[in-house]
Protein backbone atom coordinates (compact mmCIF):
# COMPACT_ATOMS: atom_id res chain seq x y z
CA UNK A 1 0.00 0.00 0.00
CA UNK A 2 1.13 3.82 -0.97
CA UNK A 3 -0.21 4.86 3.01
CA UNK A 4 -0.16 2.91 5.71
CA UNK A 5 -4.21 2.66 6.60
CA UNK A 6 -6.71 1.17 9.13
CA UNK A 7 -9.53 -0.52 7.54
CA UNK A 8 -12.63 1.62 6.87
CA UNK A 9 -15.82 0.71 8.77
CA UNK A 10 -19.42 1.10 7.99
CA UNK A 11 -19.54 3.87 10.09
CA UNK A 12 -17.56 6.28 7.90
CA UNK A 13 -20.47 7.29 5.97
CA UNK A 14 -22.32 8.42 9.11
CA UNK A 15 -18.71 10.18 9.99
CA UNK A 16 -18.89 12.30 6.49
CA UNK A 17 -22.69 13.13 6.87
CA UNK A 18 -22.24 14.51 10.20
CA UNK A 19 -19.79 16.37 9.35
CA UNK A 20 -20.95 17.64 6.79
CA UNK A 21 -24.31 18.90 9.04
CA UNK A 22 -22.04 20.41 11.29
CA UNK A 23 -20.64 22.85 8.19
CA UNK A 24 -17.87 20.88 7.24
CA UNK A 25 -17.27 19.92 3.90
CA UNK A 26 -17.91 16.20 2.67
CA UNK A 27 -14.91 13.89 4.25
CA UNK A 28 -13.32 12.76 1.28
CA UNK A 29 -12.32 9.06 1.43
CA UNK A 30 -15.04 8.45 3.74
CA UNK A 31 -18.04 9.76 1.75
CA UNK A 32 -18.50 11.78 -1.72
CA UNK A 33 -15.39 11.11 -3.88
CA UNK A 34 -16.53 14.26 -5.98
CA UNK A 35 -16.40 16.75 -3.66
CA UNK A 36 -15.79 20.58 -3.91
CA UNK A 37 -11.91 20.59 -3.48
CA UNK A 38 -9.07 19.22 -6.49
CA UNK A 39 -7.39 15.61 -5.75
CA UNK A 40 -4.24 15.13 -6.52
CA UNK A 41 -2.69 11.27 -6.37
CA UNK A 42 1.42 11.11 -5.57
CA UNK A 43 1.37 8.77 -8.52
CA UNK A 44 -0.50 10.76 -10.53
CA UNK A 45 2.32 13.53 -10.32
CA UNK A 46 3.34 14.06 -13.82
CA UNK A 47 4.48 17.62 -13.72
CA UNK A 48 7.81 18.00 -15.83
CA UNK A 49 9.25 20.17 -12.81
CA UNK A 50 9.42 17.05 -10.93
CA UNK A 51 11.65 14.05 -10.72
CA UNK A 52 10.31 11.45 -12.43
CA UNK A 53 11.75 8.61 -9.88
CA UNK A 54 9.87 10.39 -6.81
CA UNK A 55 6.09 10.00 -7.87
CA UNK A 56 5.71 8.20 -4.02
CA UNK A 57 7.20 10.92 -2.20
CA UNK A 58 5.29 13.84 -3.81
CA UNK A 59 2.21 15.55 -5.24
CA UNK A 60 1.17 18.44 -7.22
CA UNK A 61 -2.46 20.30 -6.87
CA UNK A 62 -4.06 22.37 -9.27
CA UNK A 63 -4.99 25.09 -6.92
CA UNK A 64 -9.27 26.61 -7.84
CA UNK A 65 -7.47 29.79 -8.75
CA UNK A 66 -5.66 28.53 -10.88
CA UNK A 67 -1.88 28.35 -9.03
CA UNK A 68 -0.15 25.13 -8.25
CA UNK A 69 1.07 23.98 -4.70
CA UNK A 70 4.02 21.10 -5.15
CA UNK A 71 4.76 19.04 -1.79
CA UNK A 72 7.93 16.07 -1.78
CA UNK A 73 8.99 14.22 1.12
CA UNK A 74 12.61 14.14 1.39
CA UNK A 75 15.17 11.59 2.81
CA UNK A 76 16.72 12.79 5.60
CA UNK A 77 15.04 15.98 5.49
CA UNK A 78 11.07 16.22 6.02
CA UNK A 79 8.78 17.76 3.92
CA UNK A 80 9.05 20.25 1.30
CA UNK A 81 6.72 22.97 -0.47
CA UNK A 82 6.73 25.18 -3.09
CA UNK A 83 3.85 26.81 -5.07
CA UNK A 84 3.43 29.35 -7.64
CA UNK A 85 0.88 31.99 -8.51
CA UNK A 86 -2.10 31.21 -11.63
CA UNK A 87 -0.30 32.38 -14.76
CA UNK A 88 3.25 32.40 -13.20
CA UNK A 89 6.02 30.64 -14.90
CA UNK A 90 8.73 30.70 -11.69
CA UNK A 91 8.07 28.46 -8.26
CA UNK A 92 8.71 30.08 -4.76
CA UNK A 93 11.80 28.49 -3.47
CA UNK A 94 11.59 24.94 -1.95
CA UNK A 95 10.57 25.73 1.72
CA UNK A 96 10.97 23.21 4.43
CA UNK A 97 7.38 22.59 6.43
CA UNK A 98 8.54 19.70 8.75
CA UNK A 99 11.93 18.01 9.39
CA UNK A 100 12.25 14.49 10.03
CA UNK A 101 15.57 12.20 10.27
CA UNK A 102 12.99 9.52 9.96
CA UNK A 103 11.56 6.71 6.72
CA UNK A 104 9.14 8.63 4.57
CA UNK A 105 6.01 6.31 4.07
CA UNK A 106 4.76 6.26 0.34
CA UNK A 107 2.74 9.28 -0.17
CA UNK A 108 1.21 12.86 0.02
CA UNK A 109 -2.07 13.61 0.16
CA UNK A 110 -2.99 17.71 -0.76
CA UNK A 111 -6.67 19.01 -0.84
CA UNK A 112 -7.98 22.48 -1.29
CA UNK A 113 -11.33 24.15 -0.79
CA UNK A 114 -11.49 27.84 -1.22
CA UNK A 115 -7.61 29.00 -0.46
CA UNK A 116 -7.38 26.71 2.41
CA UNK A 117 -4.91 23.59 1.05
CA UNK A 118 -4.38 20.86 3.92
CA UNK A 119 -1.81 18.16 3.58
CA UNK A 120 -1.39 14.66 4.67
CA UNK A 121 2.31 13.32 5.17
CA UNK A 122 4.12 10.03 7.40
CA UNK A 123 7.34 8.98 8.79
CA UNK A 124 8.41 6.28 10.44
CA UNK A 125 11.33 3.64 10.43
CA UNK A 126 10.33 1.06 7.88
CA UNK A 127 7.30 2.63 7.04
CA UNK A 128 7.79 3.00 2.89
CA UNK A 129 7.87 -1.01 3.61
CA UNK A 130 4.49 -1.03 4.97
CA UNK A 131 5.45 -0.14 8.36
CA UNK A 132 2.70 2.14 10.37
CA UNK A 133 4.09 5.80 10.68
CA UNK A 134 5.72 7.16 14.17
CA UNK A 135 5.68 10.86 12.90
CA UNK A 136 2.35 11.98 11.27
CA UNK A 137 1.97 15.27 10.08
CA UNK A 138 -1.06 17.77 9.26
CA UNK A 139 -0.40 20.85 8.23
CA UNK A 140 -2.53 23.87 6.38
CA UNK A 141 -1.22 26.77 4.24
CA UNK A 142 -4.03 29.62 3.40
CA UNK A 143 -3.92 32.82 1.04
CA UNK A 144 -0.63 32.83 -0.82
CA UNK A 145 1.14 29.20 0.73
CA UNK A 146 3.99 31.52 2.19
CA UNK A 147 2.48 30.48 6.02
CA UNK A 148 1.82 27.29 6.97
CA UNK A 149 0.82 26.02 9.90
CA UNK A 150 2.01 22.55 11.26
CA UNK A 151 1.11 19.86 13.84
CA UNK A 152 3.05 16.16 14.58
CA UNK A 153 1.40 13.35 16.00
CA UNK A 154 3.89 10.81 17.29
CA UNK A 155 2.90 7.03 17.27
CA UNK A 156 0.06 7.48 15.79
CA UNK A 157 -1.32 5.67 12.46
CA UNK A 158 -1.50 8.34 10.36
CA UNK A 159 -4.36 10.72 9.24
CA UNK A 160 -7.11 9.17 7.07
CA UNK A 161 -8.71 11.80 5.63
CA UNK A 162 -9.37 15.68 5.69
CA UNK A 163 -12.52 17.77 5.33
CA UNK A 164 -12.87 21.14 5.20
CA UNK A 165 -15.16 23.71 5.39
CA UNK A 166 -16.99 25.48 2.39
CA UNK A 167 -15.34 28.99 3.22
CA UNK A 168 -11.87 27.46 4.06
CA UNK A 169 -12.02 28.45 7.37
CA UNK A 170 -11.73 25.40 9.16
CA UNK A 171 -9.87 21.99 8.29
CA UNK A 172 -10.33 18.61 10.11
CA UNK A 173 -8.02 15.83 9.59
CA UNK A 174 -9.97 12.47 10.33
CA UNK A 175 -8.76 8.68 11.10
CA UNK A 176 -11.74 6.45 11.71
CA UNK A 177 -10.48 3.02 13.22
CA UNK A 178 -12.13 0.22 14.70
CA UNK A 179 -11.61 1.89 18.40
CA UNK A 180 -13.24 4.79 17.40
CA UNK A 181 -13.05 8.02 15.82
CA UNK A 182 -9.34 10.28 16.27
CA UNK A 183 -9.60 14.28 15.00
CA UNK A 184 -7.82 16.92 14.54
CA UNK A 185 -9.42 20.56 14.35
CA UNK A 186 -7.49 23.49 13.04
CA UNK A 187 -9.52 26.49 12.32
CA UNK A 188 -8.24 30.46 11.01
CA UNK A 189 -8.43 32.16 14.35
CA UNK A 190 -7.20 29.71 16.48
CA UNK A 191 -4.71 27.43 14.24
CA UNK A 192 -4.83 23.32 15.28
CA UNK A 193 -6.28 22.54 18.33
CA UNK A 194 -5.76 19.20 20.54
CA UNK A 195 -6.59 15.84 18.38
CA UNK A 196 -9.37 14.14 19.90
CA UNK A 197 -9.43 10.50 20.22
CA UNK A 198 -12.11 7.57 21.86
CA UNK A 199 -10.54 7.79 25.12
CA UNK A 200 -11.12 11.23 25.73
Amino acid sequence: MARFRGPQTAAAGVVALGLFAVGFGTAHGLGDESGTSARSDAAASTSQDAPADEDWYESTLELSDGGRVHVRLVEGTGVQERHRAAGAQEWSSWKTLYKSKEDRCQGVELEEVNGTVSLIADFGLYCSDGEPPQESVAAVGTGDLTKWAVDMTEGFDGWQDVSIRDDGSKVLFINDTDSGLYTLGWDIVDGFGKMSNPRD
